[in-house]
């Protein structure tokens, strides 16, 4: 993994080298041991790599690629090039080198800006076509390689991380307080927004061109399209296939030289990574090792998996280093965690997987692998029956809900509700006057706590309902899947556990996001995935021998939710957050939240709310600390603030005196110039 930079237009012919260095410094967390910058005509690129990926095992050696005509900054790790190398000689090219960025460049002469879809890996890149003037960036669909952007005037800057760019002077510090509230609320948000107004991400799974003659214009397009999941697909058994695409997966995934480390719990994604690897390796000896890690909980909490995990790793002749999640604190650091953050929203178990990783590397690892993927591809919720009702498949739904042992109440909330068009669910949610579950099944509602007059003035419920797929043509269970792949918490949750590895010195890899998994398990029919109270039956029926039979039954709960320790401790911070408030929370400030309502979502959730709700005004108290410790120097844009103010006074509501005056103080501040504007 690596830090990566692009700047094209005036600014990079204008750009001095204390400018270059302010950036590629702003992202020394990914590296600094070795640093790469070149100018070419009409752009410039640049790169950083930590030591240890020097090797050649993980990334590289070589930051930079150029043939004269193009050039590459790469942040990648490519699988399957024996096929890409193979593909490529097809259109008669060959890449100059192994490295990833050196086979970048050849995909991209062999197929220009179409060149990503031909790409299997983890990886985030910039190329320079000086031949056309044109820059062209994209990321892949796993999301574990970050990259933004910023248009500004005639130019574009790209970087792997926020701050790099506005270490930029020409780029400004103004919050899209939207975004500041969709981070507050745990609602969707955006795969491109983030809460810096000028600062766009690259989407997972797409791609970005821009070109020197016509710079306004930015084009940001999908390469990579989930696959439509299908439902009632007749098949043969595709266990056997699964065990050899996954084999293959972890197979690409290993590291070349040395141990590699796997967080193992004791469900049924990482065991079954791990029971593969196990598998492909005793097949090819002297590749090397795999080293699970896993956390001890105690008895009777919801986390606790340890029986499972021993099972696990006897029948696979092996032993796995415990790590005591006693001596994992759950917001160990919060509020300098808060201050390092580019963005408010957090990973909620951010410690637990910073100590996996740092256990892998003290292992000697410097790949880890984990089970993420299982979920999104093999399981579904309960939604696939509200497909049965829709269907008029009443047998099939009885039989269904009969092997579940639910209750009347239940049916109706898992099948026939949301079997309604979400224009019913809407108007009824609407008449209702209440903040009800009623609504679009895969989006989420704006909590009680939040001002009325702000969800309005920023449309932030259309906001959460354009963000969710269309269900036009395919079921409800196809849609949450396809979901599932494109949720923008999910691809930066997975970000953000890339990057706590990379902290600790290793790089975080998930073999069941592989490309062909994917398109494998959409192929498969939803019956598989799951029926009645039974989940992940085909990944369970691929197992089959090389996990222990214990380990692959039927359980009649979620096993390994590690969530006690988090609403612990979350609740006890909570007292000190509602002081916060008092004092005068900026959350507040901004208009976003109502602290009267707050207080008493405070108070329901110290007397015993639900994991869900805790975990909600958690993600409030860190969107606090983050604007406590980076709003300092930034403002709210002029332009949305009016608006909102003025859709707000129509709405009959009454702005905080604090707000306005502060309002009134950027505008002075921003006349002065004390206040970058954008270009």
């Amino acid at each position: 993994m690596s830090a990566i930079l692009g700047i094209a237009g005036p600014l990079a012919r204008s750009a001095e080298p204390r400018v270059v260095e302010s950036m590629l410094g702003a992202m020394a967390r990914r590296g600094t041991a070795r640093v790469a910058r070149r100018a070419f005509s009409g752009a410039l690129l640049g790169a950083t790599r930590h030591a240890w990926e020097l090797a050649g095992t993980t990334s590289g050696p070589g930051l930079l690629a150029h043939d004269g005509e193009f050039a590459v900054a790469a942040d990648a790790t490519l699988y399957y090039t024996g096929d890409l190398e193979r593909a490529l000689r097809t259109r008669g090219v060959q890449a100059t080198g192994a490295a990833p960025s050196e086979l970048i460049l050849a995909a991209y002469r062999a197929w220009g800006t179409e060149c990503a879809a031909h790409l299997e890996g983890d990886f985030a890149f910039v190329v320079w076509d000086s031949r056309a003037q044109t820059l062209f960036a994209a990321r892949d669909f796993g999301a574990k390689r970050p990259l933004h952007f910023a248009r500004l005037g005639g130019s574009i800057l790209l970087a792997s991380t926020i701050d790099a760019l506005r270490a930029h002077h020409a780029c400004p510090s103004v919050l899209d307080v939207a975004v500041v509230a969709e981070e507050a609320a745990a609602l969707s948000g955006s795969n491109t927004d983030t809460v810096w107004r000028g600062i766009k991400r690259i989407p997972p799974g797409h791609s970005l061109v821009w070109h020197a003659c016509e710079p306004a214009l930015t084009r940001v397009e999908p390469h990579w399209h989930p696959p439509r999941f299908q439902d009632r697909v007749r098949a043969s058994d595709g266990a056997e296939e699964l065990l050899a695409l996954l084999g293959d997966a972890v197979a690409e995934r290993i590291a070349a030289d040395g141990p590699t480390a796997v967080a193992l719990s004791g469900g049924w994604d990482s065991p079954a990574v791990f029971a593969a690897g196990s598998h492909v390796l005793e097949r090819a000896p002297g590749r090397g090792s795999l080293r699970p890690i896993s956390v001890s909980f105690p008895p009777g909490d919801p986390g606790r998996e340890d029986e499972l995990i021993e099972s696990i790793v006897r029948h696979c002749r092996a032993t796995t280093t415990w790590l005591d999640s006693g001596d994992i604190a759950a917001l160990a650091g919060v509020v300098r965690r808060a201050s390092l953050r580019e963005e408010p929203f957090p990973h909620p178990f951010e410690p637990m997987n910073r100590a996996i990783a740092r256990a892998a590397v003290d292992s000697g690892a410097s790949v880890l692998l984990d089970g993420n993927g299982g979920d999104q591809l093999f399981e579904t919720s309960s939604i696939y029956l509200a497909d049965l009702a829709r269907g008029g498949r009443w047998t099939d739904l009885s039989r269904e809900w009969r092997a579940r042992g639910g209750g009347a109440a239940a049916l109706v909330r898992d099948a026939i509700l949301p079997a309604l068009p979400n224009a019913v669910l809407r108007g009824a949610d609407r008449m209702s006057g209440f903040r009800t579950s009623l609504g679009d099944p895969l989006s989420r509602r704006p909590p009680r706590w939040m001002r009325s007059a702000f969800v309005r003035a920023y449309d932030l419920e259309a906001r959460e309902r354009d963000s969710v797929p269309s269900r036009a043509g395919r079921s409800l269970a196809a849609t949450e899947s396809a979901w599932q792949l494109t949720r923008p918490v999910l691809g930066r949750m997975a970000s953000s556990l890339a990057s706590f590895t990379l902290d600790e010195g290793a790089e975080h890899r998930s073999p069941l996001y592989d490309g062909r998994i994917v398109r494998f398990a959409a192929t498969r029919p939803v019956s598989e995935r799951r029926s009645g109270r039974e989940t992940k039956r085909l990944l369970r029926r691929a197992m089959a021998g090389l996990l222990p039979a214990d380990v692959l039954a039927s359980r009649p709960s979620r096993t390994g939710v590690p969530i006690r320790d988090l609403t612990t401790a979350i609740r006890s911070a909570l007292p000190f957050w509602r002081e916060r408030v008092g004092r005068g929370s900026m959350l507040a400030e901004l208009g976003i939240i109502d602290p009267v309502r707050l207080g008493e979502a405070y108070d329901q959730c110290l007397t015993g709310g639900s994991s869900h709700h805790t975990v909600a005004l958690y993600l409030a108290l860190e969107t606090e600390l983050w604007l406590q410790t980076h709003a300092t120097g930034a403002r709210a844009n002029h332009g949305s603030i009016d608006a909102a103010m003025r859709a707000a006074s129509r709405a009959g509501h009454e702005w905080p005196d604090n707000l306005v005056a502060q309002e009134e103080m950027d505008v002075r501040d921003s006349e002065g110039g004390a206040v970058r504007h954008s270009a």
